[in-house]
């Protein structure tokens, strides 16, 4: 007897419940936490997390910084700098994820976030992304747009509207870093 196929839907990771969350969110106006909790009693608990493996990491930091092999990149002189400056050990995962953080992009894992800390779906705490925090495109953006952008997020952070004071300050420093290159 031939078995047939399941027509049984795969269930979705994290980050894709995530990324659903906050489109829900913010085309319904619900809390996103709210719906996050929601879609874990549903699924019956926490979803799994999708991280890179270890290859992953290195292949995608080789491609984003024109290397052709791994040689290649441990002899790249922007890659070597990088590295002695901020003094990690490649024989770890967690460096070679903050190195992918800092030339490749944020893994799937770390967008969409949500949270107290969690600003346009970046964690201003865990990653210090300022343009995408102000959802501004760095190469059109003007003084006046980053003095804008910073007015609205303020109006929903300060700590005089009922906001975090922390958060409030690394949105300054965010808005300081960005202003800092058109003075």
């Amino acid at each position: 007897m031939a078995k047939s196929k399941s027509t049984r839907i795969k269930r979705p990771n994290f980050n894709a419940v995530r990324g659903r969350v906050r489109e829900l969110a913010s085309a319904h106006g619900y809390d996103e936490q709210v719906l996050l909790s929601l879609a874990e009693f549903v699924n019956g608990g926490a979803f799994k997390q999708a991280e890179l493996s270890l290859p992953e990491l290195k292949a995608g930091v080789t491609q984003a910084l024109g290397c052709k092999s791994y040689d290649e990149l441990k002899k790249n002189a922007t890659f070597k700098l990088y590295v002695a400056d901020a003094k990690l050990k490649l024989n770890n995962k967690a460096a070679w994820q903050q190195i992918y953080r800092e030339w490749v992009e944020l893994p799937e894992s770390e967008r969409d976030a949500i949270g107290e800390d969690c600003i346009n779906g970046i964690d201003i705490f865990r990653n210090f992304r300022p343009w995408e925090v102000f959802q501004l495109d760095p190469n059109k953006a003007t003084a006046d747009d980053i003095k804008g952008s910073f007015r609205q997020l303020s109006l929903q952070h300060h700590p005089d509207q009922g906001g975090d004071g922390k958060v409030f300050n690394r949105l300054k420093l965010m808005r300081d870093s960005l202003l800092a290159a058109y003075s």
